[in-house]
């Protein structure tokens, strides 16, 4: 995936956000785009939808006024991952 798709897949969930969708609306959830027995698949799949579900977690949280508690989240979260590793 390049890094205009991964643009265009936030924009996407942001987009998705505003129009009233839910989270588990996420394209990325449906039958037919999850991969099957490709690990690398897999990977792609996984990358898109993380990408779409944080769009519309970042509009999400724009919109009830809580954005630097969300990013300060997922800052926690990245650091904590790292010393886990």
């Amino acid at each position: 995936m390049t890094i205009e798709e991964l643009i265009d897949l936030q924009e996407a969930g942001s987009r998705a956000r505003v129009l009233g969708l839910k989270a588990h609306e996420n394209p990325y959830l449906a039958a037919h785009r999850m991969p099957t027995g490709d690990t690398s698949a897999l990977g792609d799949w996984l990358a898109r939808h993380d990408a779409w579900k944080f769009g519309w977690e970042a509009e999400d949280a724009s919109r009830e006024g809580r954005i630097a508690a969300h990013f300060k989240e997922l800052i926690s979260t990245a650091k904590q991952r790292a010393l886990d590793t």
